[in-house]
């Protein structure tokens, strides 16, 4: 999570399903809207506010972006009915956030992620 590029995709990722969940919000279902604003500050307590150690801090970025990835993805299936490329394209960036947490998670105690320090 410290490297600048990793750090550019989450925001990228959290932004994106801000921006799903407040379509949602705007058709009268403030249910996701509500669920993000707790995720995200449950979030950025974990990442930026709470001390924890390095180890749980990089194991929560990743395992934060399978869950951005995750909520995107719940929006890709429910697009599809509207719009065969909205559908296809918020798969895509949910299986890129996935496999990015995917790729982050396997590599959290593997000392690689030592030089962003």
């Amino acid at each position: 999570m410290n490297s600048l590029t990793l750090g550019f995709v989450y925001v990228t990722g959290v932004s994106w399903l801000l921006c799903e969940v407040c379509i949602t919000a705007s058709n009268g279902n403030w249910t996701p809207l509500i669920l993000y604003a707790i995720g995200f500050t449950v979030m950025f307590a974990v990442l930026g506010c709470v001390r924890l150690s390095d180890r749980a801090v990089e194991m929560a970025g990743p395992l934060f972006s399978v869950l951005i990835g995750l909520g995107i993805l719940v929006y890709a299936f429910s697009a599809f009915g509207d719009s065969f490329l909205g559908g296809v394209l918020r798969l895509v960036g949910a299986a890129f956030m996935i496999i990015l947490g995917a790729i982050g998670l396997s590599a959290v105690g593997k000392g690689e992620s030592e030089g962003a320090h």
